[in-house]
């Protein structure tokens, strides 16, 4: 075969290579995207193991990690974020198009690094992508990480009681990164069988052990409740109906809004405070009251008029806080019954981006801010206003009962759960509009986060959506409690009945590590892409550096040197 011929059948098989990479990161990113999806069939939530897996053989098998990685990540995004295209499709292109940056960078890091080293680091690199994307400024973007598609099975993530979502993360990507080696083994040697089953088996005994080590963790947690605890009756209304397209539809919206807060909420809550006996919560979803409340109303005696009989229940009402000078926040007011009096109230700490403020425009100078401000309300009918509110005391029931209440997307990141919790919260309740998520895999995604949160606190957590998936988690991570989702515009309200025992009040030990693994793994990565950019420079430097007989390229080894 001539030197030509060689080179041309050299160059067929590396193209033929490369499609075939590209092929499975396509399939890895659907697998991801499947295992957090609504289960299609019976355990589709274990796609995840494959799914990672193949990302491991894409990120030290592919010719181009960074592309590959790329393609994987946006197919992974456009699969579990398909909802936002209902609400904003440029938004939705914006999650898919830089959501995929994150991959990449994850399989960058992994240049240069040895077959020993390459499992631990995959774990870490995977983790620390979707912690920097959850914790992007501006951008924070938490759904669809690994350990979310097992909520279903709260036992098996009970590193989460240790270590938080991330440790979970770092436990799913190791350990399948780890089979990939021993598949390699058997099929190629490489790397050689026995150092590939040492490999498996002791990243196998950390993930049991970790998992054992949270449960102890969380049962201790558990054991510090009285035994005389008694459990809390709550109501949840969920309204059903969209907010948005009653807003939008023209014409008198105030009348129609009116109507049916009349028919959706006060009806429901009417026949929810006659139960015997009666709630001790009644909780309205985020937004229920459309008029923005002015600060000033809430100093003193402030009340809300609301045409609803005496009780001993109390109602916590999803509302809006105007802040000066032209922004909202969102807020949770709990409310006496029948004065109206409003006895305290909790602030959204998580902003969704784009759905609630335009990222990067509070970076701009005060001019070209409102400049770009005025121009996507011009363009797309308003202009996002809402700002992160305060983190506040818990508030409590007519027994004195603390809670903490989480607007929304409070609910997707560990912090403001854990603060309440520090506080002396003994469960949480969730309020939610959710009414603009339409197919995808958002709604269970937001469950998923509820059962993280569960586990990392030892609390309960009830969720109130004006039309998503009401739901329970109990203080063990399951789901106990739920109605059936059902897409808007419903018939009629319904209202969620429950018994929630209460939490410990108090955080689970570990504390400190279950807020340092998530922010450590964001740096792991950091320091993995220092090494292969360092790598990589010198390499470039190698090949570019002038050889003694006057030419470029590598310099030719000597004898007696080694090399």
């Amino acid at each position: 075969m001539t030197a030509a011929a060689a080179s041309t059948t050299t160059a067929t098989a590396n193209a033929a290579a490369g499609r075939s990479r590209l092929g499975l990161a396509l399939l890895a990113g659907g697998l991801l995207g499947a295992a957090n999806l609504p289960p299609l069939l019976p355990g589709a939530e274990w796609l995840v193991l494959p799914a990672l897996l193949l990302w491991f053989v894409v990120a030290t098998g592919s010719q181009h990690p960074g592309r590959a990685g790329y393609l994987l990540g946006c197919v992974h995004m456009a699969l579990f974020a398909a909802s936002l295209r209902h609400f904003m499709v440029p938004a939705y292109l914006a999650v898919v198009v830089l959501g995929g940056v994150y991959y990449a960078l994850a399989n960058l890091a992994l240049a240069g690094l040895s077959r020993t080293l390459r499992p631990w680091a995959f774990g870490l690199a995977v983790a620390g992508s979707f912690w920097w994307r959850a914790n992007m400024p501006q951008l924070s973007f938490p759904h669809g990480q690994p350990s979310h598609a097992l909520w279903q099975w709260p036992e098996l993530l009970h590193a989460a009681s240790l270590g938080g979502e991330a440790l979970v993360n770092v436990l799913l990507a190791t350990l399948a990164a780890a089979i990939a080696e021993l598949g390699r083994s058997w099929r190629c040697a490489v790397p050689a069988l026995r150092p590939a089953l040492l490999a498996l088996f002791a990243i196998g005994s950390l993930v049991a052990a970790t998992t054992l080590w949270g449960r102890s963790v969380h049962r201790a947690a558990l054991a510090t409740i009285p035994a005389t605890a008694a459990p809390l009756r709550i109501a949840a209304i969920e309204p059903g109906f969209h907010p948005h397209v009653v807003f939008t539809a023209g014409g008198d919206w105030k009348q129609r809004y009116r109507t049916l807060f009349q028919e959706r909420l006060l009806a429901p809550t009417r026949t929810a405070l006659v139960d015997q006996p009666p709630p001790d919560l009644v909780l309205w979803p985020e937004s229920s009251v459309p008029e923005d409340v002015p600060r000033s109303a809430l100093a003193g005696d402030a009340r809300l008029r609301f045409d609803l009989p005496a009780s001993s229940a109390r109602l916590l009402v999803g509302a809006n806080l105007r802040a000066e000078p032209d922004g909202v926040t969102p807020i949770a007011l709990l409310v006496a019954l029948p004065t109206g009096a409003v006895l305290g109230l909790q602030e959204k700490r998580q902003l969704v981006a784009g759905g609630e403020y335009l990222p990067f425009v509070s970076w701009l100078p005060t001019g070209l801010g409102a400049w770009v401000r005025e121009l996507v309300a011009e363009v797309m009918g308003a202009a996002p206003n809402a700002v992160p509110g305060v983190e506040r005391a818990p508030l409590r029931t007519a027994a004195d009962q603390p809670f903490g209440a989480l607007m929304c997307f409070d609910n997707a990141f560990p912090g403001p759960a854990a603060a309440q919790v520090a506080a002396g919260a003994q469960f949480l309740c969730v309020l939610s509009n959710e009414a603009w998520y339409r197919g995808g895999g958002e709604l269970e995604q937001l469950v998923a986060m509820s059962v993280l949160r569960a586990l990392e606190t030892a609390t309960p957590l009830v969720r109130c959506t004006q039309d998503g998936w009401s739901a329970v988690v109990d203080r063990s991570g399951r789901l106990a409690e739920h109605l059936p989702i059902a897409a808007a515009p419903q018939p009629g309200p319904r209202i969620l009945r429950a018994s929630v025992w209460p939490g410990p009040g108090a955080l689970p030990s570990m504390a400190w590590l279950r807020a340092a693994v998530g922010p450590g793994c964001g740096l792991g990565l950091g320091l993995l892409l220092l090494h292969a950019f360092v790598r990589w420079a010198r390499l470039r430097v190698a090949r570019t550096a002038s050889r003694p007989d006057g030419g470029h390229g590598p310099t030719p080894a000597h004898l007696g040197t080694g090399s």
